[in-house]
């Protein structure tokens, strides 16, 4: 099951049902007054559980018996949409990067030369739903800071230093500047 707040301010769950094949709707803001909002078919390998909120577009589901995972798209409520995620690494750390796309991050594999802890991290980018795409892998991350006004995150790691841009948090900084400029 998967509870979240829609576009319009309703509260939806969401169950997975016939081992993963549909996925019912239902309408739960008056529980009082449980509505059903129908339910939608999906095109899955099979039985999945939801792993993570990704925002308020998307939810992160990872398929059972190690058959990958998926992100499903919420911009229709009534009619989420699955986009498959290939070759994501899924154990270690999930950050979300606001309704723009999350990080995965897991141990580097261990180099016997360097005492140093490093880690792998997967980005992906699901800011362009319905075509999400997987970005890109940075291999043996030292260090990462965020700059929350910007939204962008700093990697550096062994052959360099890697940004991940949110454009959505940039224009929305731009804009509060140019509010503040013509208010003063």
């Amino acid at each position: 099951m998967f509870l979240r707040e829609a576009h319009d301010g309703r509260t939806v769950l969401y169950i997975e049902q016939d081992q993963g094949t549909a996925l019912a709707i239902l309408d739960v803001t008056d529980p009082g007054h449980v509505k059903s909002d129908g339910s939608v078919r999906l095109d899955v390998p099979g039985v999945f559980d939801f792993i993570s909120d990704l925002g308020s577009r998307a939810a992160l589901i990872r398929f059972r018996q190690g058959q990958g995972s998926a992100v499903l798209d919420f911009h229709d409520d009534k009619r989420p949409s699955l986009k498959i995620i290939q070759n994501i690494p899924m154990q270690g750390s999930l950050v979300r990067l606001g309704n723009d796309g999350f990080t995965v991050t897991s141990p580097a594999e261990a180099t016997p030369a360097l005492s140093d802890s490093f880690v792998d991290t997967s980005v992906i980018d699901i800011g362009s739903l319905p075509e999400h795409v997987r970005v890109f892998d940075v291999k043996r991350v030292r260090e990462e800071i965020t700059n929350e006004e910007t939204g962008t995150t700093f990697l550096l790691a062994d052959d360099g230093l890697y940004l991940v841009r949110r454009p959505s948090v940039e224009r929305d900084k731009e804009s509060r500047e140019l509010a503040a400029r013509d208010a003063g």
